[in-house]
């Protein structure tokens, strides 16, 4: 009997932990099986190949020739004043050395790579998720065969950035601070705004600090007094400084990353004027909300539904997602979308709060899946929305 019990438990781990990989393995088949439908319904070509290059859209192109030619030093021929210094390095690095070991086409290993990265995010985010499996499943079919599953399966830096901050937050759960450290060091060099979740890394010391009975005054001398503490928080933008490092010794500016948004359009403004000036942009056209409406409508939700986390007390995740949102459109609207549907702590709480009941749980699904072959229709076409 007392066999029995101790594996009825095991045998059950066990199906829970095949449920856990299976699941986002269907939806990367189901994902990859619609989104093909939506190429092959406008696309003359055939094959994974000219799949994988249908969806290498805007932003893509640049990873594609930073990974294969690196970074330009000024002037470019024949490209004026516009470089590649504007999208981080960590992510073509990553393609390129696996390009080494298996040498096949950019855009095929970068396609691949960003499966299996938000495949690994989807696995990461199953204790994130409290282990809810209707959660679990949404999230999954969010990223891997929902309405925006091409910005996190071809060559942006959605899937890298996704996963690792899941990671952040996974070690901050388990009080893994150099962990938290070393992902957010990469994160930092995935996308500027990585930096920024060093905050939550803070934020999550002092919570523990306090919750052991330090007070607040305390809390600075508490730190000083954890090397372990200190190594996380100074290595955090550890990314961030190397690509400025880099630039300075390359090209002699340390932060071209940051001047040459100019050549792209980004010039710092009011946030606010920005939300109005895109809320106002209706269509004349029709009634469907304009792309500026759609990316202003997105920043709003972001911000709000990082008011929702910081209501049910998840600071850290809270304060990180509405900077992401906020450093953005201080210059402007532009890839607004993508950058809230890349917010991971976001969108795992949707998932959430649509598992909450079986109806909206299927309603989301059949949502998710049926919009992604619409979408990806969309996205191929070029609407400027999803940039």
């Amino acid at each position: 009997m007392a066999l029995e019990d101790v594996a009825r438990p095991s045998a059950g781990g066990r199906s829970i932990a095949v449920a856990v990989a299976a699941v986002p393995l269907l939806f990367v088949v189901s994902g990859l099986a619609i989104r093909y439908a939506a190429f092959a319904s406008v696309s003359e070509g055939s094959g994974f190949a000219a799949y994988a290059r249908a969806l290498c859209r805007w932003d893509c192109a640049w990873y594609i020739g930073i990974s294969e030619l690196g970074y330009e030093r000024f002037p470019i021929p024949n490209q004026s004043n516009v470089g590649r210094w504007g999208f981080f390095p960590f992510y073509p690095m990553l393609v390129a050395a696996i390009r080494v070991v298996f040498p096949f086409p950019t855009i095929l290993v970068a396609t691949v790579t960003s499966i299996v990265c938000s495949y690994a995010a989807c696995l990461v985010a199953w204790p994130l998720l409290e282990k809810n499996m209707r959660a679990y499943v949404l999230y999954c079919a969010f990223l891997l065969s929902g309405p925006f599953s091409f910005h996190f399966t071809t060559f942006l830096t959605e899937p890298l950035f996704v996963l690792l901050t899941s990671c952040v937050f996974l070690a901050l759960k388990r009080s893994s601070y150099l962990a938290a450290g070393v992902s957010s060091a990469l994160l930092s060099a995935t996308r500027l705004v990585g930096v920024l979740v060093v905050f939550a890394t803070v934020i999550q010391m002092f919570r523990e600090h306090r919750e052991q009975g330090g007070s607040t005054l305390s809390f600075p001398r508490w730190v000083l007094g954890r090397p372990d503490l200190l190594v996380a928080i100074f290595i955090s933008p550890a990314g961030l400084f190397a690509y400025i490092l880099f630039l300075y010794l390359t090209i002699g500016d340390g932060f071209a990353f940051l001047h040459v948004q100019r050549a792209f359009g980004r010039v710092a403004g009011n946030p606010l004027v920005f939300l109005w000036d895109g809320l106002s942009a209706v269509s004349t056209t029709g009634w469907l909300p304009t792309a500026p409406q759609w990316s202003a409508l997105a920043a709003i939700t972001g911000l709000a539904l990082s008011a929702v986390l910081a209501a049910r007390r998840q600071y850290g995740a809270a304060l990180f997602c509405a900077l992401c949102i906020i450093l953005p459109l201080i210059t402007n609207l532009a890839s607004m979308v993508r950058y809230v549907i890349g917010l991971a702590p976001l969108t795992m709480l949707v998932a959430v709060l649509l598992s909450a009941s079986r109806l909206t749980y299927l309603a989301a699904l059949v949502f998710f899946l049926g919009a992604c072959y619409f979408m990806t229709v969309a996205w191929i076409g070029g609407y400027l929305a999803l940039v």
